[in-house]
């Protein structure tokens, strides 16, 4: 796996890319960055050139010039692979992530070749606390005791995960800064389901047991016109994160799928 930087309009975006041939792209979720597929790279990379770009305002990726929508952070990707030289990619979409591969894939739909919905979300009327416990999305302030560096490691800490992969997060956090929290601002103004009967390409709505927009998926997988489903049983939040293998492997068992029978 190598690690670069491409200009767009909006400044620089730092990327992760491993492989040869049919691009994919992933798109991590909020407040995160490309570091969620470092171990996804090497399983993938063996058959398509993988690359995975933090969002502007994540990871090593210059901030944007004000508060992002998803449409906004969709046209940067879009210059971003303009920047590369891709005409069309698949792409695979984490939480965030996804509802911007949905908005290129709708508005730019001949940049897309094939599309992969991880464990997209929308927030209905009375959303469920588990979801967006109190406070979790404001922002937070830089104190000078260190005492912002322990409300992201709980912030991270709520779905479970073992210390070695919070600590990644809270890293992720601190990339992020003050202006981390917009990102997740924007997802939750985001409605997809109007958008999602809109979709072209082949596509698959993917997702795990234990993600906490599990129970969304297949009415998500209804609107997309002849979607494919597929739940990992037992699976983590994070599963990109948590289970590299599994999480490759139904993605790529997929795209090959898709791309016989187009």
């Amino acid at each position: 796996m190598k690690r670069a930087f491409t200009d767009i309009p909006e400044g620089q975006m730092h990327y992760r890319f491993e492989g040869n041939g049919e691009p994919v792209l992933l798109l991590h979720s909020a407040v995160a960055s490309s570091d969620e597929f470092t171990n996804v790279l090497p399983f993938m990379s063996k058959q398509y050139r993988v690359i995975a770009p933090d969002f502007l305002g994540n990871g090593d990726s210059d901030p944007p010039p004000h508060a992002y929508s998803v449409l906004e952070h969709a046209r940067s990707m879009i210059s971003f692979m303009d920047s590369l030289g891709i005409k069309q990619a698949n792409l695979v979409g984490e939480h965030i992530g996804g509802k911007v591969a949905l908005e290129m894939a709708v508005y730019w739909p001949k940049r897309v070749s094939k599309l992969v919905l991880c464990s997209i979300g929308y927030y209905a009327e009375g959303s469920n606390t588990i979801i967006d416990p109190p406070g979790f999305r404001d922002p937070v302030e830089i104190k000078a005791d260190g005492s912002h560096l322990m409300e992201w490691w709980r912030r991270s800490a709520i779905w479970g995960h073992p210390p070695a992969l919070l600590e990644d997060r809270v890293i992720e956090y601190a990339k992020a800064g003050p202006r981390g929290e917009e990102i997740h601002w924007a997802g939750r103004e985001y409605d997809p389901r109007p958008r999602l009967p809109l979709i072209k390409c082949p596509t698959l709505v993917f997702s795990a047991t234990h993600d906490p927009f599990y129970k969304l998926q297949e009415s998500i997988h209804k609107l997309v016109p002849k979607s494919e489903l597929t739940i990992i049983e037992n699976g983590p939040t994070d599963i990109n994160r948590a289970w590299p293998k599994v999480f490759a492997e139904a993605i790529l068992d997929y795209l090959n799928k898709a791309g016989s029978t187009k």
